[in-house]
């Protein structure tokens, strides 16, 4: 595990303190995401950790797009979680629990600072091993029990293992068979050679026994076979294994005791590797991962088994007779991280790899001379196929986002403009309320449309504070849906009066005083009101979550309700829409109602546009906001401007009083109604010259009683009054001249 050398140590502080090159080609990689906090990925100063840390890193920037960097390179576990249970460092992707469990039990168990994230798949493997070429001559030198076998210790006894050898199968049946083949033979039976004599014999069976030995190998019966361990500073437990298992091994150390781990780690490579390509026979104690287990390893080494290792077995007994224990490496990491990075947090929680595959990116470094990062790199394409699919989608990471506070306040303050605009039109319309400019279009109902124009604004205003919550969003629908109702039902009346003035097939009924209308707008609003009311007690209007782009933000959740009260409003504004158009021909003395008909399209055709775009579109916070907002800001001042401006505009040039109740210019040369007859046989003023026709709004402060007026304002309106009357008479006496001409018989140009 420690293989801890000056050049790890100058890797890990070139890959902290530069940025590393990309590995994945550009049109694999995914974008990088700008707006996260970087992965701080703690790493240990040696090859093995870093090679955990950097595959990390490489995954979860390149092909995860979260931001991610080496930090830390300690020389020891102590700092690393340290690290992480600050929130300095996010994760740790390799610790053994036989060097960490003190600090498990400290920041995990204890302080809860750290989390045990599970095993990283890499199991460090400590044993003994032997070399392939061993194994081959006899499968059961995978197991401590062969060395029990006088004729593998012999195998042990050579100098070299030679291609082809194989053990001696002489058993002992087959050598008293042999035995009594000589006894029975010349050699030994006097019937068969009466010359013979017992040292002849003798000889011929010695002989043979010593051909036995040299088949078996038993001439160097009873000498050690050679155990290679690490120096005594290593506390291996070699030595202990092998006296309580009564192996008949000499447990001696090859390299120098003085060296140190990297230098002992390297030593004992070399003498593998030459007593490898020697063939000579040799077990020793190794530990997995290591590049020495590399598949470019000039060596091949088998595992050789020992007495497994259970909770029975005390190490630090004398008479210990087990197997070393086999560690499995475990993943730590902060217990900020999931709240920092869900999807770095799952990564952890799912990434694994083995330790043939760590042995096999540090072979690549010792063996082909590549860098820690080269080596990664090229496992990581090699092995991400079948890595992607236990990989986090990185799409369900969001960043959570509020509206931009100068957006927002942009915004409220327009709306506090219009609001301001809107009031002032309220005094307008309060103080000109018996100028005819403002007269004629129904004061009271201009007063009531400018209400809910400025109720309206509310749904912006109220934005102020920063947080979205339910009461919020309960707060923005009345503000939203009321005013709505309040601003339809003032235009809807005035020109349901206007149709019903003129005899309109859909608005036949009596006559439409200020009172029967301000009847009619209360029930249109207390229709609205029970629906808001019925709203907000059964499913109340409630926050909800809107992702786009891997940002988040909370918004006011959109309902059935929303739907159908949006629907309602769009069948009104369509009949609003088709009644101004069923009195777009209206005379003159209506001229008002073209502007309330422009109004209504504007509106329709500006909320329809602004819904599809925010219910087929989503955009970030920012967005989403200026979508809701424009459906208020923009048509409300709108219809107000084209209702109100030509009246306070004629005011301010004080003609307020000279304007006509309604006009409309007709097709004649003379510009009257094609059916009104000319006036040019008497009369004068400016009306009548330009052909206008005047009729009555229907306005109750028109038809009824004139109201109380002192002073110039009194004279004013009472010469107006008579004007006015003068005008008519002529018109009605030129009306009357034209029907007798129409309908004389005597007249060659009668209809």
């Amino acid at each position: 595990m420690h293989q801890l050398t000056v050049f790890s140590l100058l890797v890990a502080i070139t890959l902290a303190g530069t940025a590393s090159a990309a590995c994945f080609p550009p049109n694999e990689r995914r974008a990088l995401r700008t707006d996260l906090a970087p992965i701080q990925i703690v790493a240990n100063a040696w090859n093995s950790s870093m090679i955990s840390a950097t595959i990390a890193r490489i995954v979860l920037e390149e092909k995860l797009g979260l931001p991610a960097q080496l930090y830390g390179m300690y020389g020891t576990y102590d700092e690393s979680f340290a690290a992480l249970s600050s929130g300095a460092g996010d994760l740790l992707m390799e610790a053994y629990p036989k060097y960490t469990q003190y600090l498990i039990d400290e920041y995990v168990t204890e302080r809860r600072t750290v989390v045990y994230v599970g095993p990283s798949g890499i199991i460090g493997e400590t044993g003994w091993y032997i070399p392939e070429y061993v194994w081959d001559v006899s499968t059961i030198t995978d197991s401590y029990i062969a060395y029990y076998d006088e004729r593998i210790q012999a195998m042990f006894r050579l100098n070299t293992i030679p291609v082809g050898f194989q053990l001696d199968n002489t058993t002992l049946r087959s050598a008293v068979d042999d035995i009594d083949l000589i006894l029975e033979s010349p050699a030994c039976n006097a019937a068969l050679n009466a010359s013979l004599v017992a040292a002849d014999c003798t000889a011929t069976v010695e002989a043979f026994l010593e051909l036995l030995r040299e088949r078996a190998n038993l001439k160097d019966e009873g000498e050690p076979i050679t155990f290679w361990t690490m120096p005594d500073a290593w506390g291996t437990l070699d030595r202990v294994i092998v006296q309580n298992l009564s192996l008949n091994f000499n447990v001696t150390c090859p390299v120098s005791q003085t060296l140190g781990v990297d230098e002992t780690m390297d030593a004992m490579v070399e003498v593998t590797k030459q007593s490898y390509i020697a063939r000579k026979p040799f077990i020793q104690y190794w530990t997995k991962p290591h590049y020495v287990f590399a598949d470019v390893s000039p060596a091949r080494l088998h595992r050789v088994q020992l007495p497994e290792f259970d909770s029975t077995c005390n190490a630090s007994s004398s008479a210990y007779r087990c197997g070393y224990e086999d560690q499995r490496v475990v993943k730590m990491m902060s217990s900020k991280l999931p709240s920092k990075n869900s999807v770095a947090a799952d990564f952890v929680d799912h990434f694994s790899y083995t330790s043939q595959d760590q042995s096999n990116i540090l072979g690549q470094m010792v063996f082909n001379g590549k860098s820690l990062e080269e080596a990664t790199c090229e496992w990581v394409i090699a092995n991400f196929a079948a890595m992607e699919p236990n990989l986090p989608d990185p799409s369900r990471l969001v960043t959570p986002t509020k509206v931009s506070p100068a957006l927002r306040i942009a915004f409220i303050v327009v709306a506090a403009a219009e609001l301001a605009l809107f009031v002032l039109f309220i005094f307008g319309v309060i103080h000109y309320r018996r100028v005819r400019a403002v007269l004629s279009g129904s004061p009271k109902f201009l007063f009531l449309m400018l209400i809910g124009a400025s109720w309206s604004m509310f749904w912006v205003i109220l934005n102020y504070q920063e947080e979205v919550t339910p009461n919020l969003c309960i707060a923005r629908v009345w503000a939203r849906h009321l005013g709505f109702a309040i601003i339809f039902a003032a235009i809807f009346l005035k020109t349901w009066r206007i149709a019903s003035v003129f005899n309109i097939k859909s608005s036949k009924g009596g006559q439409l005083t200020d009172r029967v209308l301000l009847y009619r707008f209360l029930l249109i609003v207390g229709y609205a009101t029970v629906n808001l009311v019925a709203w907000s007690v059964s499913t109340p209007p409630t926050t909800g979550t809107v992702v786009s782009n891997n940002e988040s933000y909370l918004v006011c959740e959109v309902t059935w309700w929303d739907n159908a009260i949006y629907i309602e409003e769009l069948v009104a504004m369509v009949a609003l829409g088709l009644l101004c158009y069923r009195v777009r021909k209206a005379p003159s003395a209506f001229n008002e109602s073209k502007h309330i008909g422009l109004a209504v399209y504007n509106w329709i055709v500006m909320g329809i546009i602004l819904q599809i775009i925010l219910n087929s579109t989503t955009g970030t916070a920012d967005f989403f906001f200026a979508i809701q907002s424009l459906e208020v800001l923009v048509p409300v001042p709108i219809a107000v401007m084209i209702l109100m401006a030509p009246k306070f505009y004629l005011i301010l040039r004080g003609k307020g009083n000279d304007v006509a109740t309604s006009s409309y210019r007709g097709s004649n040369p003379n510009g009257s109604h094609p059916k009104t007859p000319s006036a040019n046989a008497g009369g004068s003023g400016s009306n009548q010259k330009s052909g206008d026709m005047e009729m009555s709004s229907g306005n109750e402060s028109e038809n009824g009683r004139t109201a109380q007026l002192s002073g110039k304002a009194a004279v004013q309106e009472i010469r107006s009054l008579r004007n006015e009357n003068t005008r008519l008479l002529k018109e009605v006496e030129a009306m009357r001249t034209q029907l007798l001409r129409m309908h004389n018989p005597h007249n060659g140009n009668a209809v």
